[in-house]
């Protein structure tokens, strides 16, 4: 089967042909993959076609739906199928979905919020209404990626616990602080498509505001922004000076510097009191984390033993695992959607 999966970022539009299949190919593809799927079981993929486009969010709507249209034909080309032998396709959103109507709720591309863009990219493009179509919150995608062909596969073998008995929470720890629930290989939407949330859940009381209008979440101690802002509040002989990434700020502290050292400290105690937290309302299996942050190797250092500190169930270790599926996720996530 062919399915098609997207990451609509507010920079970027990246469009992804899988071809899956029950059998395992002959010979080993560039870019193969294994996957647990709830409903289809074990199944292998490969990636046929991959482009991007410029999200271009201040030419409005109608040209973000264009180009999603266009993408579909060109990936398709690309490799060599028609748009009628397509499975399904996936849109990843960086927003909350509503679950009926696949619409997008509140996000940080507003123009975006309300629209039929399943509807309108279906015109577009001319796909066939055998063709399912889905939308959902990029973070979920990304945790449902992981949990069906990544990281619980990982863990699976690790612990010999089955993918589908898995509860996993994937956290993207970049420009902002996303998350994904998955429970026994499906996402976790809630009522009205806000379930997942939890860069905007509270990690300290009457902190920080955050641009959501509450004060103290996760997302403004979390992402990278967050680093850096700590950073030049520490570091005063770097005023006028261009001011430090947070990868900088890692690469000081791993020759310890005593600004960045304080810096990496305070968030690894952030980082484990948020996991923390989420482990007494889900008690995951494992965490897997994704995004830029989640490539420095400080943060895995103790933090399941520093994680159970802030639980109702001390004695739990949790696994924190890093991404295993790269930046291919979010659009691989989409596309399992539409299975």
């Amino acid at each position: 089967m062919f399915l098609i999966g997207f990451d609509v970022g507010g920079t970027k539009i990246e469009a992804t042909l899988f071809k899956m299949s029950k059998a395992a190919p002959k010979s080993q593809p560039a870019e193969a993959f294994e996957c647990a799927h709830p409903v289809h079981g074990r199944m292998h993929g490969e990636v046929l076609a991959r482009l991007r486009e410029p999200t271009e969010r201040h030419k409005g709507y109608d040209s973000i739906a264009g180009k999603i249209a266009s993408l579909i034909g060109s990936v398709c080309s690309a490799a060599g199928v028609a748009v009628q032998e397509l499975n399904g396709i996936g849109l990843g959103l960086p927003g909350s979905i509503d679950p009926q109507t696949f619409r997008m709720l509140n996000g940080n591309t507003m123009v975006l919020v309300n629209q039929d863009l399943i509807g309108d990219v279906r015109r577009k493009a001319s796909v066939p209404a055998s063709v399912a179509m889905r939308a959902e919150n990029d973070a979920n995608c990304f945790a449902l990626a992981e949990a069906l062909c990544g990281a619980g596969l990982l863990h699976e073998k690790r612990s010999g616990i089955p993918v589908h008995a898995h509860t996993a929470v994937g956290i993207i720890l970049g420009t902002g602080c996303g998350g994904g629930i998955v429970m026994q290989g499906r996402t976790l939407q809630g009522a009205r498509g806000g379930g997942g949330e939890l860069g905007h859940t509270v990690l300290h009381r009457n902190g920080h505001q955050c641009y959501c209008g509450q004060s103290g979440c996760a997302e403004q101690y979390l992402s990278g922004p967050a680093i850096e802002s700590l950073m030049a509040t520490r570091h005063y002989s770097q005023l006028g000076t261009a001011p430090l990434t947070a990868r900088d700020v890692f690469e000081k502290a791993q020759a310890s510097d005593p600004a960045a050292m304080a810096v990496v400290l305070r968030y690894k105690d952030d980082l484990a009191r948020f996991l923390g937290g989420l482990t007494s309302v889900f008690d995951p299996h494992y965490f897997v984390l994704g995004g830029g942050i989640s490539l420095q190797s400080a943060i895995y250092e103790g933090i399941s033993e520093s994680l159970a500190h802030h639980t109702f169930l001390p004695a739990s270790k949790i696994p924190v695992y890093r991404h295993q599926l790269g930046d291919s996720a979010g659009g691989l996530g989409a596309a399992l959607l539409s299975l």
